[in-house]
């Protein structure tokens, strides 16, 4: 099968990249139409898929957003590759619309992924702008679609706004490679035991974050918190792995908050910095279903995340994690001081963690009800 993958920014999506990757393994041409940003460049891609890169008209660095109408390069790729089926995600792309609106034309089913329902980034015109293409644009791939994916059963009525057809929604999780996110793998450990020299983390007790750096993430209500606990913690150390527009802002609130952080930046290798993570914390304000859960949990990582998107898919509170309300940084507090106190109640949800992840969401699962919707549809 011929697939076009369609995306603003298709390596800041590891979703993205992996799907790339196993259907091109498991024998199906695929192609990709992106945007790059500046650390793709040195971004590694296997052989057996093809970038197609799209040049933006206009690139807003602080978003990081791009606008590219790329009609003439996106004909030319189903016409060159002889395109089967279109998968775009709803990340506002201009890149993902433009092969929408070709394979409409051209008669080319395809799929549309909504992954994060009502995320919003923070800036008060980006937000706007992104809440009228949704109900414009985005309810327009979303009624023209052979099937809408959501990643979580909790997402449905985050879109009931779009008009969706319910018997095209598709209900297909994230996955996560189990054996990669290992906390037990050799080469795992030996990193981690560098990086506890490197960051100087001896007895502390370590609560990390991954992912992007920015409003939405709700990461000021971390900070808040960590700094609630801290006077009865004083062995305690803030991990964040990751990068974004707001970086300069929360190094300056962690030092006036004088809470000892380490910003460890954006890393390509993340198993041993989730290896270093006593507690895993995602404070969202919105979600689809982050990945960066699943991987702590097949981490054998204890979480903390807000009530949000379908972060409660995953985590039953109290069994294997706990769920905490939006933009409350006391009940954030609460619920990491719980985990901090008892160390057996940390290492058994982490236990349940690492049996949930391998028995319901490992990524060739993901793969092949991916494959069965694009099966269906052509």
């Amino acid at each position: 099968m011929n697939i076009l993958l369609a995306s603003e920014y298709f390596f800041g999506n590891p979703d993205f990249v992996r799907l790339a990757k196993e259907l091109a393994r498991r024998n199906h041409k695929v192609n990709v139409a992106t945007s790059f940003r500046p650390v793709d460049r040195h971004t590694e891609t296997e052989t057996n898929f093809e970038i197609f890169e799209i040049n933006p008209l206009v690139t807003i660095y602080k978003i990081p957003h791009t606008l590219s109408f790329p009609i003439s390069k996106v004909r030319q790729i189903f016409r060159k590759q002889n395109i089967d089926v279109v998968h775009t995600i709803n990340d506002h792309s201009t890149n993902g619309a433009v092969a929408c609106v070709v394979a409409k034309a051209s008669g080319t089913p395809f799929v549309y992924t909504i992954q994060g329902p009502g995320t919003k980034t923070g800036h008060p015109l980006v937000d706007f702008v992104s809440q009228v293409y949704t109900l414009t644009a985005g309810r327009w791939f979303a009624m023209e679609a052979g099937k809408v994916v959501l990643l979580s059963q909790s997402l449905i009525s985050t879109v009931e706004k779009l008009k969706i057809d319910k018997a095209k929604i598709a209900i297909i999780p994230s996955g996560v490679d189990s054996s990669r996110f290992d906390r037990e793998r050799p080469e795992v450990k030996e990193k981690a035991s560098l990086l506890r020299d490197e960051f100087q983390i001896s007895d502390e007790i370590v609560i990390g974050y991954t992912g992007r750096l920015f409003p939405a993430k709700g990461l000021a209500y971390l900070f808040s918190a960590v700094k609630m606990i801290q006077d009865k913690n004083p062995n305690i150390a803030l991990l964040v792995v990751g990068d974004g527009a707001q970086r300069s802002e929360l190094e300056m609130m962690a030092k006036d908050l004088n809470i000892r952080t380490i910003f460890a930046g954006w890393q390509r290798d993340t198993p041993p910095y989730y290896s270093l993570m006593d507690i895993f914390v995602l404070p969202s304000l919105f979600e689809g279903l982050p990945n960066v859960i699943l991987e702590a949990m097949a981490m054998k990582t204890a979480v903390v995340a807000t009530n949000v998107g379908g972060n409660p898919d995953v985590l039953s509170n109290g069994e294997n994690g706990f769920l905490v309300p939006a933009r409350n940084s006391s009940k954030l507090a609460s619920a990491l001081q719980t985990l901090i106190e008892d160390s057996d109640l940390r290492n058994r949800m982490g236990a349940n963690n690492r049996r949930k992840v391998e028995k319901n969401f490992q990524w060739s699962k993901t793969v092949e009800k991916v494959e069965r919707v694009y099966r269906e549809i052509t």
